[in-house]
């Protein structure tokens, strides 16, 4: 993990390291059973931006992983699925100031086949605060929560990971929350200046 944490470093031009000293680490099994999948659907677990430094896939050999194109919204690109994956999330977007592009990807499966994945998440330390490092980042790219230094991980986490429980069923949204927003749509608004503002 030093490794990947130095490589993005340079890429931020700040020192990534110091900020995830508490080992802010997530291990899941993530199991695509047919069994318990829509029949009639090829989406294993929709279109998503995970919220972490940068996500570790580790795959069983089935294919099912694709990344959305940076330059091209709606074009995916399938990773076979052999292949071990490095994917950046929104911490690492906002701490480099946007110099790290933030992996949108999602998982298509094959009707009857079960696919199975392992994934390490790698965040910054719970009580760090999410703003770009760099003192001469575009700074106008982000919102002013961002700049002003109002999102730590620790909140920004948990409506993360109350949208991940949402989209697999397993806790409803409050009252004036909507459901028909993506997942990084809301997110991108409350990370993005508005345009104009």
């Amino acid at each position: 993990m030093q490794l990947i944490l130095d490589m993005l470093s340079k890429i931020a031009g700040a020192e990534l390291a110091p900020l995830h000293s508490a080992q802010n680490f997530n291990f899941r099994l993530c199991d695509y059973t047919p069994a318990t999948a829509a029949p009639e659907s090829s989406n294993g677990c929709g279109a998503h931006t995970d919220y972490g430094t940068f996500s570790i896939i580790f795959q069983d050999g089935q294919a099912g992983l694709e990344v959305e194109k940076p330059d091209e919204p709606g074009a995916w690109v399938t990773i076979p699925g052999d292949a071990t994956v490095v994917l950046c999330g929104w911490c690492a977007l906002i701490l480099s100031g946007d110099r790290v592009w933030a992996a949108r990807h999602r998982v298509r499966r094959a009707p009857g086949v079960r696919r199975f994945s392992a994934v390490l998440f790698v965040a910054p330390d719970l009580d760090v605060v999410l703003r770009p490092l760099k003192g001469d980042s575009d700074r106008r790219s982000f919102s002013k929560k961002v700049v002003d230094g109002r999102i730590s991980v620790r909140w920004f986490k948990a409506v993360m990971g109350k949208w991940w429980r949402w989209r697999e069923g397993n806790e409803d949204l409050e009252d004036g929350e909507s459901d028909d927003i993506a997942q990084d749509e809301d997110v991108e608004k409350l990370v993005r200046a508005l345009p104009n503002a």
